[in-house]
């Protein structure tokens, strides 16, 4: 009830919490409802985390106010240590007075631009991506970071469709926050035995409703089903490869690094993807993460033996080794 968005954040939600427990609350909720895939809640969390925040700050300083107060209790939230959260309940207290030093050493903190307060500034990201594809963050949760970013302007991609619910959530996020957002849908057509790279995006300023219509236009919508077919093409391809790592590449790199990487489960990769659509980048990813506890073991066990002369035994385990700090996902 403390989300209510009927409910003004200085009324009488005040008798019930104070101000710092409601944007805790806001901030956690927001975080739960990314694993429960609901996005009406996450709007409210992010409306109200939006009003409480901003109506919050009693200076001039109101909207690097508001972007400082929601760094912090992002962090809160997160900390395991009681003694660190309550240096940063401190600092979030202190903070919430909006003291230009405070703010501006807060800004330093968490590497935040400071910005106008007529919340004018040229500050764009023309390419970014979601939960839906190969980010991490839900819609909601990408629009407030980038608005504690200080980022006016947003264009976010998605893979050969749309769908309305993704397109909802994304446009209602940024009308809460006054932020411009673009929809960018990325085609990948053959020309000339090559693969291009085409992107349809919106027009700038596109109200909900109107491109939830362009959605429902009958070409439109046969349009974004064969893109759908495409996706769907698209992971099976990542699964063969999935297949062929565990069968051919997987034994390689055992032998290559003295290592024992045991087959990959193809269950948990597929849930470590969540709600958005495979891709190499998240196998990668995923190989990556298996990989490195055995290459820390493996590094430990090598160190006994860098006392060594430059022996042509030494000099091995050092390219080893030097292979082992290379091999980022994206090399994988």
């Amino acid at each position: 009830r403390l989300l209510a968005p009927t409910m003004h954040p200085r009324g009488i939600k005040e008798m019930a919490a104070t101000r710092g427990l409601r944007i805790a609350y806001a901030v956690m909720a927001l975080f739960r409802s990314l694993e429960r895939g609901q996005a009406g809640e996450r709007l409210s969390c992010l409306r109200a985390l939006h009003e409480e925040t901003l109506a919050s700050a009693h200076t001039h300083l109101r909207m690097n106010t508001a972007r400082v107060l929601l760094s912090i209790m992002k962090e809160m939230v997160r900390e395991a240590d009681e003694t660190a959260r309550l240096k940063l309940a401190r600092a979030f207290r202190m903070a919430a007075a909006g003291k230009p030093r405070v703010i501006a050493a807060q800004m330093t903190k968490y590497h935040l631009v400071e910005m106008p307060e007529a919340w004018n500034q040229l500050a764009f990201d023309d390419h970014v991506h979601d939960a839906n594809t190969k980010g991490r963050k839900s819609a909601t949760h990408l629009i407030m970071d980038a608005w504690i970013k200080g980022i006016r302007r947003l264009t976010v991609i998605y893979y050969n469709y749309v769908t309305k619910e993704i397109a909802e959530e994304l446009l209602e996020a940024a009308e809460i926050m006054g932020m411009n957002v673009r929809i960018g849908i990325e085609f990948s057509p053959r020309f000339r035995d090559r693969y291009l790279k085409l992107i349809l995006g919106s027009r700038e300023n596109t109200d909900t409703q109107e491109y939830l219509r362009f959605l429902a236009d009958p070409q439109v919508a046969a349009f974004m089903a064969e893109g759908q077919k495409v996706s769907r093409y698209h992971q099976r391809y990542v699964l063969r490869v999935f297949e062929s790592f565990n069968g051919v590449h997987r034994l390689a790199l055992n032998e290559r690094f003295g290592i024992r990487l045991e087959a990959l489960d193809r269950e948990a990769f597929l849930a470590s993807i969540g709600m958005g659509q495979a891709s190499l980048l998240h196998l990668g990813k995923f190989i990556h993460d298996e990989l490195q506890p055995l290459f820390e073991e493996r590094a430990q066990h090598l160190a006994a033996y860098c006392a060594l002369p430059g022996t042509p035994e030494r000099l091995a385990l050092d390219a080893v080794v030097r292979d082992m700090n290379e091999l980022t996902h994206e090399s994988v």
